[in-house]
């Protein structure tokens, strides 16, 4: 039923809820599960191109999570469920995710949505519904 599972991480912090929710499904259907987290890219200081400090500061950021994701696929492969873990800087997390789940024909998306400020709430609140209103793909969405 659920054989491509994605648990996408929308905010900058989030918690583990999410991921082990999409472990459980994974491991009860014999699924394979991505782990995707979005960050918005810092604009650029020229508006046309990316200098080379931009480059380095997205690969500093780029390594940061991907250390952090490291170590969920660690849990993954303890499980054995095969993982795949992505890192996505964007300038719309929406549309990048909606691209993704259409490309990779996923059976399930997972959304990670802990409390927020309300301004952050409003935001992300858009995002989700730009996101559900794109993909005809079950969504699970989970407070933390």
């Amino acid at each position: 039923m659920f054989k491509k599972i994605v648990v996408a991480f929308i905010t900058k912090k989030f918690e583990n809820k999410s991921f082990l929710t999409g472990l459980d499904i994974a491991q009860k259907f014999e699924g394979e599960l991505t782990i995707i987290d979005c960050v918005y890219k810092n604009p650029s200081k020229f508006v046309f191109f990316e200098t080379n400090h931009d480059k380095k500061q997205y690969a500093k950021t780029k390594e940061k999570i991907l250390k952090n994701l490291e170590k969920l696929k660690k849990i993954a492969n303890e499980k054995d469920i095969p993982i795949t873990i992505k890192v996505a800087l964007t300038d719309s997390i929406s549309d990048w995710i909606v691209d993704f789940v259409k490309e990779k024909k996923t059976d399930l998306l997972i959304i990670d949505h802990p409390h927020l400020s309300e301004f952050e709430n409003d935001h992300y609140e858009f995002i989700i519904k730009s996101i559900t209103n794109s993909v005809k793909v079950p969504i699970l969405l989970l407070r933390s």
